[in-house]
């Protein structure tokens, strides 16, 4: 009987997940370039000023318990070639647990097909007693044009409830299937703590403004579960107006 009960209380959260994701798709009206992320590591994807895109990013796990990951974030483009982004990311398993996303890069364009960025995430409970996740980061990506792929090759620290302390390397690739259509993308975070896993998937755009990624996300630690990723990116454009420059009447 309770493993009856069990099995339909797993169903239940992810048919919620699902639901919720068909539901960001077609309730974002408004016509985004990229989602700023390769699936699970940031990217060297940077908005210019004032422009901004919404996404929504779900994770869930039909295996053993289960668990639904419920993220809304608004990404902003701050200038200079940085941006931040603000979210408040819900899981969903034996407990419910609230935590603020907190995160900021900076691109320098090293050459036309090379890039460095450098940023840092900060996710403190809303619901727990406890210190916030923290990792801090610097990848370099290089686009071969021929092929059209991007490899994304780097270092970050981190700190699950505490000050980062844990080094790892984060690895990705971008390749473009159908220009501005269809792209088959993968990432992975070295080390065994949570939220370090591979991740696998493609991301599509139904129109230029609108992208939507899936991945199947593989943990490196063998006691977490294998979960399913799905995201929805909408790109607003331009919500505030270009910076006046020096001696220019506003």
């Amino acid at each position: 009987m309770l493993f009856i009960e069990n099995g339909l209380i797993n169903f239940m959260k992810v048919k919620f997940c699902v639901i919720l994701s068909i539901f960001a798709i077609f309730c974002t009206i408004c016509p985004v370039f990229a989602q700023q992320t390769v699936i699970t590591i940031p990217s060297s994807d940077v908005l210019p000023f004032g422009h901004m895109i919404l996404k929504q990013s779900n994770r869930f796990s039909p295996f053993g318990e289960g668990f639904v990951s419920l993220t809304p974030n608004v990404i902003f483009g701050t200038g200079k070639d940085t941006e931040i982004s603000f979210g408040v990311g819900t899981s969903i398993r034996d407990r419910t647990d609230v935590k603020l996303d907190m995160t900021a890069k900076k691109v320098f364009r090293i050459k036309k097909s090379t890039r460095l960025t450098v940023g840092g995430r900060l996710q403190p409970s809303l619901t727990e007693g406890e210190n916030p996740d923290s990792m801090v980061y610097a990848h370099t990506s290089f686009l071969v044009k021929k092929t059209r792929t991007t490899l994304t090759a780097g270092t970050y620290v981190a700190g699950y409830a505490q000050m980062p302390d844990s080094t790892g390397v984060m690895l990705g690739i971008d390749q473009t299937i159908i220009p501005n259509k269809l792209r088959i993308v993968a990432d992975w975070m070295s080390r065994q703590d949570s939220g370090c896993a591979l991740a696998a998937g493609m991301k599509y755009r139904p129109v230029p403004a609108t992208s939507i990624t899936t991945a199947v996300v593989i943990p490196n630690n063998s006691e977490d579960r294998v979960a399913f990723s799905v995201s929805v990116s909408q790109y607003l454009g331009r919500v505030l107006p270009e910076k006046k420059k020096d001696g220019e009447e506003l």
